[in-house]
């Protein structure tokens, strides 16, 4: 499929599909930002919007109020799902991603193709911020965090981000997890809610087993009953191999899948990280330096939906990057105008 090809099917699927699902006063606001954003190479959020509108006031005003609409931010995942990714029997990687001090907490759905489409952000300050940095940014990124900690804990944010991803989906998808994730708060939220999952656990984590408490490692079976936090759940031990040397420790409460597709499903949970090196360095992601996560999550969604937008059109499957002359075209999508003139 050629650029223009990319380009008019693009505007297609998002006139027709994308823009609807959010109230028309935001059409200009979406237009605006899947342009500036979805399919270019980050540079600024300045400069991304001055590459849409020749104005350069106008621009600053434009990703100004884009990136503080906070209610907008939150309208992004229903614009998402308007392409119909996910499905009740998708399995969807989950992970942090850190940027800068701010974290996103990121679920894609496994494509089974070398790369997860991401479906669902959710941003909050990193676990960690320096204390030591003379720095004033980072001073007032930490005094922020810490506030936001108060309010919430890093756990609490990351349980009700996925409560809020299946309320918004209207059922819960399977769920896989890198290490980092089995805690007792997550694993019986999950449970209780009636969510499948799969987290790999280190080695080195007890469990209960036959009445008696065991590391991990130490199980003689290679799928295991244990009792954990209460309950009774699964633990799956994959084979070596000479490119694992290492076994995963795969904690899970599918009871009825068998051993050797669970390895499978956890073996395509490595597709968020392609994701991430894609939107970090495809994208230029890592030139991106917010203090709020509002900001963050609106450019990651942007990002994202050009990410979906590619793998639905057809025969462009993701995995490929964007031709190098779709990168810098003006899309014209919806509403919007390019006319230096245009006013905020």
């Amino acid at each position: 499929m050629s650029p223009s090809n990319i380009v008019r099917d693009s505007r297609t699927l998002i006139q027709n599909n994308l823009l609807p699902s959010v109230p028309t006063k935001w059409w200009p606001q979406l237009s605006f930002g899947l342009e500036a954003f979805a399919l270019r190479p980050f540079q600024s959020a300045g400069s991304n919007a001055r590459s849409v509108v020749g104005n350069p006031n106008t621009a600053a005003s434009k990703v100004r109020r884009l990136l503080g609409n906070d209610k907008l931010a939150a309208e992004l995942g229903a614009v998402f799902d308007q392409l119909k990714l996910v499905r009740p029997g998708s399995f969807i990687n989950v992970d942090h991603s850190d940027m800068h001090g701010l974290t996103a907490l990121v679920g894609a759905v496994q494509t089974r193709n070398g790369r997860a489409i991401p479906c669902f952000v959710e941003t909050t300050y990193a676990l960690h911020i320096p204390a030591d940095s003379n720095q004033p940014w980072w001073q007032r990124l930490r005094q922020d965090m810490l506030f936001a900690r108060e309010q919430q804990s890093f756990t609490g944010h990351t349980i009700d981000a996925l409560q809020d991803f299946a309320d918004r989906l209207g059922f819960w998808p399977k769920l896989v997890f890198d290490r980092g994730f089995g805690n007792e708060s997550i694993v019986e939220h999950l449970s209780a809610a009636g969510a499948t999952f799969y987290i790999r656990l280190k080695g080195g984590n007890y469990v209960t087993c036959n009445g008696q408490e065991t590391k991990i490692e130490g199980l003689l079976a290679k799928d295991e009953t244990v009792e954990l936090f209460g309950m009774s759940l699964r633990v799956v031990r994959s084979p070596k191999s000479r490119r694992a040397p290492e076994p995963w420790y795969i904690l899970t409460n599918d009871q009825s899948s068998s051993r050797n597709k669970i390895v499978k499903i956890y073996y395509h949970r490595f597709e968020i990280e392609e994701t991430f090196k894609d939107t970090k360095h495809l994208f230029e992601l890592h030139h991106l330096k917010f203090s709020r996560p509002t900001s963050l999550k609106v450019v990651l969604w942007l990002v994202f939906l050009g990410i979906a937008l590619r793998y639905v059109l057809p025969n462009q499957p993701y995995g490929r990057p964007w031709p190098s002359k779709c990168r810098n075209v003006s899309h014209g999508y919806g509403r919007h105008t390019n006319s230096s003139n245009e006013s905020s």
